[in-house]
């Protein structure tokens, strides 16, 4: 009698999962994930607009275009910043279960519609009345969705540390999560401050991208493990 083999990253089969299922490796998570992540954030050029002048000065309307860069370079630095962060967790990441591509699914599943509240917080920022606030919400709702979904991505294995590279220090990387999930709640605190200043939430989002840009995830590694 034969038995199933789990599959390493790249690599060739190792052991039989402790359910007796397949887990299969994590490049072509890597590089769908990868292509999702790039549509994503190509698709964010759309929003900038060429202006159309007969008469005058093109400098006008291009300056009346503000709200449309500062929505578009916010959010390609977040597509960016998520793509670094999804590298990182996937190095330490070996195997992945199906509950595991599931969840990154559904974080996909946020990101590509990234681009649509894009444009939104584009049209609306500096409307007057109600619409700006709400675009902005819906932007920052987003976010800690996409928050929540990171969480949940980097959550999962570290309960489940058959999935997990040799050389990851689980206990380390389990201390250091709270830091990791940390952006969920401040994403959950600008939905109430888009509906204050929108502007000012736009631009604290900036400083969410910023914060990530670091590493997150300082997990160690056992003694006489190793990451790839």
């Amino acid at each position: 009698m034969t038995t199933e083999p789990t599959w390493s990253g790249s690599a060739g089969p190792t052991a039989v999962s402790p359910a007796g299922r397949v887990a299969p490796g994590t490049a072509r998570v890597e590089a769908f994930s990868d292509g999702v992540l790039a549509v994503a954030i190509t698709l964010l050029v759309l929003d900038l607009k060429v202006p159309h002048v007969e008469h005058g000065s093109v400098w006008p309307p291009l300056l009346d275009q503000w709200p449309g860069y500062a929505a578009y370079v916010t959010s390609f630095l977040s597509i960016g910043i998520m793509w670094m962060n999804h590298h990182s967790l996937f190095v330490m990441i070996a195997r992945a279960d199906r509950k595991l591509l599931f969840v990154n699914l559904l974080l996909l599943l946020l990101i590509v519609t990234v681009p649509f509240s894009t444009s939104l917080v584009a049209e609306y920022l500096t409307h007057p009345g109600f619409n700006g606030k709400i675009a902005m919400a819906i932007y920052s709702g987003q976010s800690f969705l996409m928050g929540l979904g990171f969480a949940a991505l980097w959550g999962y294995p570290l309960t489940h540390p058959r999935l997990l590279a040799d050389g990851v220090d689980v206990a380390a990387a389990r201390r250091a999560f709270p830091r990791f999930a940390s952006g969920s709640a401040v994403y959950g605190a600008l939905v109430a401050v888009s509906f204050l200043n929108p502007a000012v939430a736009l631009a604290l989002h900036v400083s969410v991208a910023v914060y990530y840009a670091f590493e997150r995830l300082p997990v160690g590694q056992r003694a006489g493990g190793h990451l790839g």
